[in-house]
């Protein structure tokens, strides 16, 4: 499942196409045909936290076809892809109390790791129904993913009920492919295609089954962890505003350039070249929330110009002196003065 970057564009986390490799057992002859016609290297794949635009990974997922010959490779990659391959988001379904827990988990976290395909749970008088909105074209590479969403999905569940499933059925949004066929081999279920909406269909009570994996402590601390990723994905997008977000939640520091970059996981000079593309400077952005603190500082009645100073983190009093004559054109004793008479 993959993720939408600031700019509400889908992007896929390197993991992806890394397991992927794996699944085909590719050596680095075979990872450099993978990644044939993208701008990534085999070291690229080793990286955490890398995200790749969709355009790569179509081209990524064209060639894995090609080169393995399968077009059920989604189906095949899927149902061998472990829930700890979707990070914070799969710990927290492999932990979850119960199948009906593990969905509603997967409903509201779905942008952290799966902003292409969006869960739905819908419950019925005799059955439980998780709807799968894909957000992708349905062509190959987009059959490919719901495929293994499919297959993931189902897999867990067997791990949950058992390889036992009663009742369950999937059904298709798409025509049936050349290879339908080998869909109830890996979704161990009848597959029913040409349907409104794609969907796995259970009896309503195996969403209140206990899941023998669940673990309490476990799921809090992925649950917490998933919490963190919303929100800091819905943070500002730019870099100035992130940088700007940064310096403005830990007052009383002043940050140099490297310390903003490496606490980002940056070098100062990549940093510098991102703020440079926004028209804007790192010390530009510094200075502007340094003022901003100040002045609201000064406007309080009982801060000195001194307690103003140290608390924005200078060491020397002198030096905050300086620095806000420059921003405001005049010395911090003569704007409090003047604040008090207007």
């Amino acid at each position: 499942m993959i993720a939408q970057d600031a700019n509400n564009k889908v992007v896929f986390p390197t993991a992806y196409t890394r397991t992927l490799a794996r699944e085909q057992g590719l050596d680095h002859k075979g990872q450099l045909l993978l990644l044939k016609g993208t701008r990534l290297a085999p070291a690229d794949l080793l990286e955490l936290n890398k995200y790749i635009d969709a355009e790569t990974q179509a081209v990524i997922v064209r060639n894995a076809l090609q080169l393995s010959g399968n077009p059920a490779l989604g189906l095949r990659w899927g149902a061998n892809l472990h829930l700890a391959a979707h990070g914070p988001l799969g710990t927290l379904i492999a932990s979850s109390p119960t199948l009906g827990h593990a969905w509603k988990a997967t409903e509201k976290f779905h942008d952290i790791r799966g902003g292409f395909a969006r869960m739905e749970g819908h419950i019925a008088s005799d059955h439980f129904a998780v709807i799968i909105n894909m957000g992708i074209a349905l062509d190959e590479v987009g059959r490919f993913f719901c495929e293994a969403v499919l297959a993931t999905m189902v897999n867990h569940l067997g791990m949950i009920i058992g390889n036992s499933k009663p009742a369950l059925r999937v059904e298709l949004a798409y025509s049936a492919p050349a290879y339908a066929d080998q869909y109830p081999e890996f979704l161990h279920a009848p597959c029913l295609f040409g349907k409104p909406k794609t969907k796995i269909v259970i009896p309503h009570g195996l969403a209140l089954m206990q899941n023998p994996m669940a673990d309490p402590e476990t799921h809090a601390m992925a649950l917490a962890r998933c919490e963190q990723l919303l929100l800091e994905q819905r943070r500002p997008s730019s870099w100035a505003a992130r940088v700007t977000e940064l310096l403005r939640s830990n007052p009383g520091q002043i940050w140099t350039c490297e310390q903003v970059a490496s606490h980002f996981h940056l070098s100062s000079r990549t940093l510098m070249r991102y703020l440079r593309d926004e028209h804007t400077s790192y010390q530009t952005l510094r200075d502007s929330e340094l003022a901003r603190q100040a002045k609201l500082s000064l406007l309080v009645s009982n801060n000195t110009v001194e307690s103003v100073a140290l608390s924005l983190g200078y060491q020397e009093v002198s030096n905050f002196r300086r620095a806000f004559k420059r921003w405001f054109g005049m010395s911090p004793q003569a704007f409090i003065e003047q604040s008090r008479v207007n």
